[in-house]
């Protein structure tokens, strides 16, 4: 069976993630890299056994006419690069945030209708074994109607020996709207959207907690008034540990999960039975789903798969979509509404 070829443009941390997810998918193989260092290229081609690489991305597209494009480099090039890729009628899978500007996100959707091609952006997370467990839970009514959403993303950006305040090799994300909380918003916006739908009203605050940073803001609050529910989403960049926190709120249920630790959910139900020994059943029922989300994902690790659980299936899905001439799996609409709810949390930040 023939393989659907892939390449990447953007050598960086994120470009080893698609890697090593691609390099599970049976009916894949990269066919080429490309980086503006021809060191940084050629390291990446060696390490995944990628038989070509290259330091001009339109060199690249124009001999190996790939499947599907990853575009891995930093946000300010992806409308170039992108736009080089649907021009040749060339599929992308573009790493968040796709655009800088909401109004660059149109350009390109325009074009991929105009040519009949797939725009995608990563938002691995939809795929994130956590999600698509409480995904699962709302769906068959066991949790109930939902009545609210809580995003937490905690990182400690403004720390010791942090990339992100280094003055003498600024981040990217300084260039983002908000600074480097912008770089993060696409997955909160992502995220929450799964659950509220389409924004009807946004509200936000940001704030500056440490002052002997360059950032304009390390501290976010918003509130997402949606067609099905609200949200409450936050970026801290001074909380600690790290994490990733999802808590949805039902009728029947609430459940939890952190998407930067072993995939599980914990859950609480309705119980029927005395108060006191409730407590006692839905601690031990909260032990077990914590023990078997660490067992599996310390296999996961020694088997070397990625660390961003949801990057291979994802990914899978795309290849899946392309192969079978099937939509999208997140369609443009989806990622047109999207690109408008980042926007308008982004637009909250004051200068």
């Amino acid at each position: 069976m023939k393989k659907l070829s892939g390449v990447l443009i953007g050598c960086g941390a994120i470009a080893r993630e698609h890697l090593t997810a691609l390099a599970e998918l049976d009916n894949v193989e990269v066919s080429g890299v490309c980086d503006i260092s021809s060191a940084r290229a050629e390291a990446m081609a060696e390490r995944f056994q990628v038989p070509k690489f290259y330091t001009n991305h339109r060199d690249l597209l124009d001999e190996l006419k790939p499947d599907l494009v990853h575009i891995t480099t930093p946000p300010a090039s992806h409308l170039p690069i992108a736009m080089d890729c649907l021009e040749r009628g060339l599929n992308v899978f573009c790493e968040k945030p796709m655009t800088v500007q909401y109004a660059d996100f149109c350009l390109l959707k325009d074009k991929a209708i105009a040519k009949g091609t797939m725009l995608m952006e990563n938002q691995q997370n939809r795929f994130h074994s956590s999600v698509r467990r409480i995904l699962q839970l709302i769906e068959t009514g066991e949790l109930g109607d939902v009545l609210d959403v809580q995003i937490c993303l905690s990182l400690n950006i403004t720390g010791p020996n942090s990339a992100y305040t280094d003055m003498n090799a600024p981040h990217f994300g300084m260039t983002l709207p908000g600074g480097v909380i912008g770089d993060f918003l696409p997955h909160i916006a992502y995220l929450a959207y799964m659950f509220t739908g389409k924004a009807l009203a946004v509200n936000a605050v940001w704030t500056k907690h440490t002052k002997c940073t360059p950032l304009p803001a390390d501290e976010f609050r918003g509130l997402i008034k949606g067609e099905r529910t609200t949200a409450f989403v936050s970026f801290s960049g001074n909380a600690q540990p790290d994490g990733f926190l999802i808590r949805v709120i039902g009728t029947r249920m609430r459940v939890e999960a952190n998407l930067y630790e072993p995939p599980k959910v914990v859950s609480k139900r309705l119980r029927k039975g005395e108060p006191a020994l409730m407590t006692v059943v839905d601690g031990i029922a909260e032990a077990r789903q914590v023990l078997t989300g660490s067992i599996g994902g310390f296999v996961r690790k020694l088997a070397g798969q990625s660390s961003y659980d949801g990057m291979k299936d994802m990914l899978a899905a795309t290849y899946r979509s392309i192969e079978l001439k099937q939509p999208q799996p997140i369609s443009l609409q989806e990622l047109d509404e999207i690109a408008q709810l980042a926007d308008q949390l982004s637009a909250t930040a004051k200068p």
